[in-house]
């Protein structure tokens, strides 16, 4: 199961480094989409909204590569790659040939999130309270016969 996790972080980190470094240093012509996957590439871009889904590629890329903040970097990229989803799939319609990118993308980060569960389980707690600051996050064990 490991070697899996590895693999998906290998491929799905590969694939968000370069996606969002390419805004920022021209490595390959950019996709614009055509008919409504274009019309919300162009309001991105002009919103310089873009710019943010890019950033958040490659920290979450780079984050997914390294293993650092894992967890983190993978819920904060979740928008983004629905969106890329969204975009590949029913706004360039279902028979593009970027179909299969959108949902590869999505998939990889709901396996890796699945992989990364026991970092999210608190997260669901029915009533969850918040702990005081500067305590610890859990109770000290009491001494026997205290």
């Amino acid at each position: 199961m490991k070697y899996a996790v590895w693999l998906v972080r290998l491929i799905f980190g590969g694939w968000m480094v370069p996606a969002g470094l390419n805004h920022f240093l021209p490595l390959f012509p950019q996709p614009q989409g055509a008919g409504l996957s274009g019309e919300v590439f162009q309001a991105l871009f002009d919103s310089h909204l873009f710019d943010m889904v890019k950033a958040v590629e490659l920290i979450a890329g780079i984050c997914v590569l390294t293993g650092v903040f894992t967890p983190l970097a993978l819920v904060v990229c979740m928008p983004v790659s629905f969106c890329v989803f969204w975009w590949d799939n029913p706004l360039s319609g279902w028979g593009s040939p970027a179909n299969p990118y959108g949902q590869a993308v999505l998939l990889c980060n709901c396996l890796l999130c699945l992989a990364y569960w026991k970092s999210y389980r608190s997260m669901f707690a029915l009533r969850a309270k918040p702990r005081d600051l500067g305590a610890p996050s859990a109770p000290a064990a009491q001494p026997a016969g205290a």
